[in-house]
This record gives structure tokens, sequence and C-alpha cells, in this order.
């Protein structure tokens, strides 16, 4: 919960360094937000699975047959990648720079 809101701030503050025409309707503004927003969260899944191992790929399926709460999703990828944060800052800084490019 606390990392989407970290993220639907950071796709706000894109949208706002965009600089997108003024007189855009509030429906083509949420579905541009709604838009990024799901890029991101891809792209941020793509970079925690690209770095799981095999093994760790494995244990994170069965976690997700289990249909495992979110907590315990996001203590098990910070267990299984220990750089995480960094990872996940490093990607926030590509995405910005070739949306803003």
């Amino acid at each position: 919960m606390n990392q989407n809101l970290n993220l639907e701030s950071f796709v706000e503050r894109l949208y706002e360094e965009k600089k997108f025409p003024t007189d855009l309707e509030k429906e083509v503004i949420d579905q541009i937000k709604s838009d990024l927003l799901n890029q991101l969260e891809d792209r941020i899944n793509a970079v925690i699975i690209g770095n799981l191992s095999t093994e760790k790929l494995e244990e994170f399926n069965t976690l997700l047959d289990a249909d495992t709460a979110d907590e315990q999703m996001q203590e098990f990828f910070l267990s299984a990648i220990p750089d995480l944060s960094q990872l996940i800052a490093a990607e926030l800084l590509v995405f910005k720079q070739s949306y803003l490019a």
C-alpha cells in the first residue's frame, strides 16, 4: 500500500514535469496517469523477477499459488534481493529519464 502511494506520487510528479497542455479533460489526465503507473509497475516487476535466482523464482511461484499477502511478498523480495531498493531506485530514474526525454 505504501509503495503504491509512493509510485502514485512519482507518477504525479512525472505528469507535472512533462508539462502537458493545461486544457486536457480530467478523464484524459487520469488515463495518462493510470497508463504511466501500469508501465512503471510492469518495469519494476520485471526488475524484481529478473533479479531472482532460479531457486527464489520457484519459491516466488509457490507464494503466488498460495495467494500470499502483499506484506509477505514484500518481505520475501527484500530477503531474496538484498539490494532491491537500489535496483528499484535505478529503474525509477531510467523510467523518468526516458519518459521526459
